[in-house]
């Protein structure tokens, strides 16, 4: 079962206050990131490090994304529109994890010419200092963009999360292939960052599905479900549920359920349930942004 904001002891307020900055602190973070990997690369020798400063630009990427989708799912309704900009943020999750899926395909390229060349001299210690920089740097990322994202139900955040999540196995693979070169196996650099890449290729993909997922408004039953029958079984008037269809609309949920009612019950009485259904699931989950009631006859 979903749980609420107040269920947790969560301040909706201070998460969505979390929500305003997360991209501001991401471009500025790997924007750091970037060009230390980039000096340490070149000064170091790295082709490991060079292609981490690589991957780093993609979070810089994803950042935008989060702005880009923020300001629009903001807008106001439209005639043009008439639902809202909600979907936009799954649009921007799909963009972006094809754009993360491109870089790797770039690290991959490069990762094969590079096994491809002859052994040079090993890279110099300094690339595993600024790859365990980047490790702590992302994975602190990573826990602060997945729990906003995870709270606030924003699918962008949560691609961002994960490209930072890749971005800290990529600094690792960066430390075995230094390690290996300086022990005398040139090849475990390259073959290192095949390894991670075919991990970012994965997430990316898995985010990608539930991005065309979302836009094809699949069924959220299975997050809140459960949470949503139980509060509708406790209104008095209602005798079960028919149907019960929800989705995502960007952060928020729409929900069309199907109550059961006494088959002699009034036009008026039936109303009034329906009323105090939609008013109840509303109030008491955080989510929901709309809910649809409809009223069928409880069969003897």
């Amino acid at each position: 079962m979903m749980m609420n904001f107040d269920s947790l002891g969560i301040d909706r307020a201070k998460c969505e206050r979390c929500g305003e900055r997360v991209a501001l602190v991401g471009i500025v973070t790997n924007v750091i990131m970037v060009i230390m990997k980039l000096i340490v690369g070149v000064t170091s020798g790295s082709k490991a490090c060079l292609a981490d400063g690589l991957h780093s630009t993609s979070n810089i990427v994803t950042a935008f994304a989060i702005i880009v989708s923020q300001k629009l799912t903001k807008k106001a309704k439209s005639e043009s529109f008439p639902f809202g900009f909600g979907k936009v943020e799954f649009i921007a999750a799909g963009f972006t994890s094809l754009f993360i899926i491109g870089a790797a395909i770039m690290l991959i390229t490069a990762s094969i010419d590079h096994l491809m060349r002859e052994p040079t001299a090993p890279p110099h210690l300094s690339a595993i200092l600024a790859a365990i920089i980047s490790i702590l740097v992302n994975e602190m990322l990573f826990r602060y963009m997945r729990c906003v994202g995870t709270r606030l139900k924003s699918q962008t955040m949560m691609a961002n999360a994960w490209a930072n999540r890749a971005d800290a196995f990529s600094s690792m693979a960066v430390i075995v292939g230094v390690l290996g070169s300086r022990l005398g196996f040139h090849h475990l650099d390259p073959i290192c960052a095949l390894v991670v890449v075919a991990i970012i290729i994965k997430v990316s993909i898995s985010i990608l599905i539930e991005s065309i997922k979302s836009l094809m408004d699949s069924s959220v039953n299975h997050l809140y479900g459960e949470e949503i029958t139980d509060i509708i079984s406790n209104i008095e008037g209602v005798h079960g549920i028919a149907d019960l269809k929800t989705r995502h609309i960007g952060q928020k949920i729409w929900a069309e359920v199907d109550i059961k009612v006494n088959a002699d019950c009034t036009m008026e009485h039936g109303e009034n349930i329906a009323a105090k259904v939609k008013s109840i699931l509303l109030e008491q989950v955080n989510d929901l942004e709309r809910v649809i009631v409809h009223l069928k006859p409880l069969e003897e």
